[in-house]
């Protein structure tokens, strides 16, 4: 075995007997042909040959990869080169091996009272998107009892049976105690090139994606990447982080507002320094009196455009008589895009939010990114999202390039009200005719 940078990491961090801290937990993503089943076979030999008391258990997705993984393993542990063979209590099967030390190596497929048998050090769950949710249940307790458990989750994230699990795991990676792992094709030298630019050719985009680059399926798990969330939080006592904000014309500023029928009232202030954007405050108002927000957007943002869900047009109405800027945001158009342009933002750190931790006003934004999720259908879900919600209406202002010096654009609003002067609206009607 020649491994590849990312496949070295790998297996340090499985064969790795003293972490920086308990629970060690660790989680690979990565494509088909990788290596990562190899990867675990190699290191659960290295584990036994180092201390051979190690408890290890796999539960894979199918028993082809039961197999798969033991044909790894097998060939080291009975080469006596490697392994003084008076170790073995008999003879290595497919399912156990076992060492006289009191260590041993179980792998099963798919069997839930088999998996609440005995406990283990370490457990690992190959091809995990295979193994259905009440199998993990069973399992993911065998370890408590040991004074160093490891959990490892490995897959390649196809759209299988658990494929919303392994995303959540792999998206709360750190909060959840796991340590992620991928390595690019480009590390892949076993991989035939020329097969990768053929199937590059004869598949779908998301097939090519998932099975050959191991990347999650467009619309899958989670809207915005964890990590890129908790990279966007930055101390606002750090002046070169967090600017201290400017009056306009120097700045550009937008507020975003998600009316709540039902659920809060949620309104943003975010303000754009260069190309990078910042958030400046995030209200929540639950119950309150719609007078009393109608009010406080008018002493408090009066001079900032306030991007508005466009459901509530009545009360867009409202804040329009008070004199204040309002333009509509029609989700049913503009959320794809809108979350791609965070997206974008966030990818290449041109958005910053305050840290909770010191300024509590952005908790509920911060949490709210991070749980932002697909359903089956590849939609958002309308779960707790109000804050979520007016930091997009306020990305509205920012999505689109402004027009060039000298070159007049209008953009026409989509419905009758939305017109302010009645000039306006009589050009919309003869448009419209």
């Amino acid at each position: 075995m020649d491994p590849s940078p990312g496949q070295i990491q790998f297996i340090r961090d499985i064969t790795n007997p003293q972490p920086s801290a308990w629970p060690h937990h660790i989680i690979a993503k990565v494509m088909r042909g990788a290596g990562k089943t190899k990867c675990c076979g190699v290191s659960f030999a290295w584990i036994h040959r180092t201390d051979p008391t190690t408890r290890i258990f796999v539960q894979s997705g199918s028993f082809l990869q039961a197999r798969r993984l033991y044909s790894y393993y097998l060939p080291l542990i009975q080469n006596p080169e490697l392994f003084p063979q008076d170790w073995l209590v008999g003879e290595p099967t497919q399912s156990l091996t076992l060492f006289k030390q009191g260590g041993g190596l179980e792998i099963l497929a798919a069997s839930a009272k088999r998996s609440r048998g005995g406990h283990v050090d370490v457990l690992c769950i190959d091809e995990a998107v295979l193994v259905k949710p009440d199998l993990i249940d069973a399992v993911w307790p065998v370890v408590r009892t040991s004074k160093t458990p490891k959990r490892i989750v490995v897959s390649t994230p196809s759209p299988e049976v658990n494929l919303e699990w392994f995303l959540r795991v792999w998206d709360d990676a750190d909060r959840l105690g796991f340590k992620r792992h991928e390595w690019p094709l480009e590390e892949c030298h076993w991989i035939n090139k020329a097969d990768t630019e053929q199937a590059r050719l004869m598949l779908d985009s998301q097939t090519f994606a998932i099975e050959y680059l191991g990347e999650k399926g467009e619309r899958k798990g989670r809207v915005w990447d964890t990590e890129l969330i908790i990279q966007a939080c930055v101390d606002p006592r750090r002046a070169e982080l967090y600017p201290l904000e400017q009056p306009e014309p120097l700045t550009e500023k937008a507020v975003g507002l998600d009316w709540g029928f039902i659920h809060p009232t949620v309104f943003t202030a975010w303000e754009k320094q260069g190309e990078t954007i910042y958030a400046r405050d995030c209200r929540i108002r639950p119950e309150t009196a719609l007078s009393e927000i109608m009010q406080e957007l008018r002493e408090d943002f009066a001079k900032a455009p306030i991007y508005a869900d466009s459901s509530g047009a009545h009360e867009n109405d409202q804040l329009r008589r008070l004199g204040l800027n309002v333009i509509p945001v029609v989700f049913s158009r503009d959320k794809d895009e809108l979350i791609g342009h965070v997206r974008w933002r966030l990818e290449r750190g041109l958005v910053k939010i305050p840290d909770p931790k010191i300024d509590s006003r952005f908790f509920t934004l911060m949490e709210q990114m991070k749980a932002y999720n697909y359903d089956e259908h590849g939609k958002p879900r309308k779960v707790n999202d109000d804050a979520v919600d007016s930091m997009l209406c306020a990305m509205k202002r920012w999505m689109v390039p402004p027009p060039r010096p000298g070159v007049a654009v209008f953009e026409p609003p989509s419905t009758y009200r939305d017109y302010r002067r009645e000039t306006d609206r009589d050009r919309f009607l003869r448009g419209r005719g």
